[in-house]
């Protein structure tokens, strides 16, 4: 709910969507708020097969992923500039990357990381 009330203090623009890039608390772990804010929420479909293992409330829409790692568009209906990109186990073997189309803007998560990092 944290990060909520800060998009609406400091963005004021509305959520329409949440892409969580892996089953760990850090990312699924507020997931209750965002349904109760109404906001769609898509994860890996291995993501949503963890999350209960990890007791974590899974993503309400499961992403699957073709031979290249890129999202299979049937499974990401109105992402407009979002590309989801599946690299490959990592961090984690459901960890996935977003990044808007036609910007040198990408978020990795927990994939990337310092090289002094352990």
């Amino acid at each position: 709910a944290q990060i909520l009330n800060w998009i609406k203090q400091e963005i004021n623009l509305p959520v329409a969507l949440a892409v969580v890039t892996h089953a760990h608390q850090d990312k699924m772990g507020g997931m209750d708020a965002l349904h109760a804010a109404g906001i769609a929420t898509y994860a890996n479909a291995l993501s949503n097969q963890l999350a209960p293992q990890e007791g974590m409330v899974a993503a309400q829409h499961s992403l699957t992923f073709a031979a290249n790692g890129w999202v299979e568009p049937a499974t990401a209906p109105n992402f407009g500039p979002l590309k989801v990109f599946y690299p490959g186990p990592g961090h984690t073997s459901d960890n996935i990357t977003v990044g808007i189309d036609g910007t040198d803007i990408a978020f990795g998560g927990c994939l990337i990381k310092d090289s002094k990092a352990k």
